[in-house]
């Protein structure tokens, strides 16, 4: 109650929240189980704070929700960076909206000032920071004097000459040659042993593992967080992370209504993105209920390799996930009454479309003028700009019904609807096109209308 009082957006989030307790973890966390986010803690970590601390912790809790913490680093983790700096960097922005001086000092944590950073930069620019200051100290490594090795003889670089000329001796007299160029003898002969030559490497080349080494040896000399981050999703594909970002964003944007409507203030760190949230195009209608409506469970199979499920034919091989999908066959008008603003609409709901399908699109005016299979990029180019006809899109369909599951028309509808117009068609009006409903159910066909932006 406290913390929905002097947080209100964030207290919004956090009653969303199923609370578990658990003394597996060392400290407190937030997870996600399906559709539904957890807020994990351990009672014996809780009970030793103050509750001003209490707060503070659970927003940042809340703060690695809001700013969707969860897929922040997934490439960065695939490019090498270690788990454990990346977390550091998401911690680091999530500190940067908590009042530090109301928490206990026994709580540590990683913060802005101690590293001597500006606040608010965002986790990416944190790492970036973070890998610079690795890099620094792979340089420092590398630029350390080395001890040669000549037993014992120290600097002595008459000595050390001395030794270099016994070993090249010796290793003639071993018929070893005098060209001989193998790393031992090169190691011998610059009189140092392993482990310095693989520094020099290091320094040379920008070495991997030299560069590792460092990445690690910083991320170990951090101060540890306050928090577990070891209930996060992992190894999620594309599909899974979309579908993530929608269940976030639609939290988000519900908190930010519900403050509203009480004339409260977003936080300043969530209001530029729960503006990009509002822009974003949302379904003009429920594409999972209209699939099912004429298809039932018919759907496309798709097959992807997932390492969460072990192959069991063979042991630590990622195994196959099914997944089904519709393939339907989407129609976009492209004569000369339908403007770009209207084809932008058309596209934004595709967008959201993709999740629940794969389709093949056909651009036509009064002929078919394109066609391709969408791959999740946005085409600005128009093919058409002539009169208006469906019957084309429509001879396709029901020469391929094998093929597609449903056909999805977007249009503004200046047009005749054909007699042989499937029952599996949705015809999507545009903000401008014409709303008359009745001439839309030709053989039960449905259609929804995308509202116009000032309604």
């Amino acid at each position: 109650m406290m913390f929905s009082m002097q947080e209100p957006f964030y207290g919004i989030i956090l009653s969303s929240m199923e609370r578990v307790e658990d003394k597996t973890i060392p400290t407190i966390a937030v997870g996600r189980v399906g559709n539904v986010f957890k807020l994990y803690y351990n009672p014996d970590f809780v009970g030793k704070f103050n509750t001003d601390t209490i707060l503070e912790l659970l927003k940042h809790e809340v703060l690695h929700l809001a700013l969707n913490h969860f897929d922040t680093m997934a490439d960065k983790e695939d490019a090498g960076i270690p788990h454990c700096l990346c977390n550091s960097a998401i911690d680091l922005e999530a500190n940067c909206y908590i009042n530090r001086s109301k928490m206990q000092k026994e709580v540590g944590g990683l913060w802005c000032e101690d590293f001597g950073y500006d606040k608010e930069l965002g986790s990416r620019t944190y790492l970036d920071l973070l890998i610079d200051k690795a890099n620094q100290l792979q340089q420092a490594n590398a630029n350390q004097p080395q001890q040669p090795c000549n037993c014992g003889n120290g600097g002595n670089q008459n000595s050390q000459n001395n030794q270099n000329g016994q070993l090249k001796q010796d290793n003639n007299d071993a018929n070893q040659g005098s060209q001989n160029t193998g790393d031992e003898d090169v190691d011998q002969q610059d009189g140092m042993g392993g482990s310095e030559r693989q520094s020099m490497d290091g320094q040379n080349n920008s070495g991997n593992d030299g560069r590792k080494n460092a990445l690690e040896e910083l991320a170990d000399s951090l101060p540890e967080a306050f928090d577990d981050h070891s209930r996060w999703p992992k190894s999620a594909n594309d599909v899974e992370r979309e579908s993530l970002q929608q269940v976030i964003d639609s939290m988000l944007d519900f908190a930010a209504e519900e403050v509203e409507k009480k004339c409260g203030k977003i936080p300043g760190e969530i209001a530029g993105r729960i503006e990009k949230i509002r822009k974003k195009p949302k379904p003009v209608t429920d594409w999972k209920r209209f699939f099912r409506r004429y298809i039932g469970n018919e759907f496309s199979e798709l097959i992807r390799k997932s390492k969460k499920r072990e192959s069991r034919r063979f042991p630590d091989a990622a195994g196959n996930r099914h997944q089904r999908k519709s393939h339907i066959l989407v129609a976009i008008d492209t004569s000369g009454s339908v403007s770009m603003p209207e084809y932008r609409e058309f596209m934004g709901q595709i967008l959201t479309l993709k999740e629940k399908a794969t389709f093949h699109i056909v651009e036509c005016d009064a002929y078919i003028q394109h066609e391709y299979d969408f791959n999740g990029r946005i085409n600005e180019t128009l093919h058409g700009g002539g009169g208006t006809n469906f019957q084309p899109v429509i001879d396709v369909f029901n020469k391929n019904r094998k093929r597609y599951d449903a056909l999805v028309y977007f249009t503004d509808g200046e047009c005749d609807i054909p007699k042989d117009t499937p029952k599996e068609t949705l015809w999507v009006i545009s903000s401008r096109g014409d709303h008359d409903r009745k001439k839309y159910t030709v053989n039960g066909a449905s259609s929804v209308f995308i509202k116009p932006r000032n309604n």
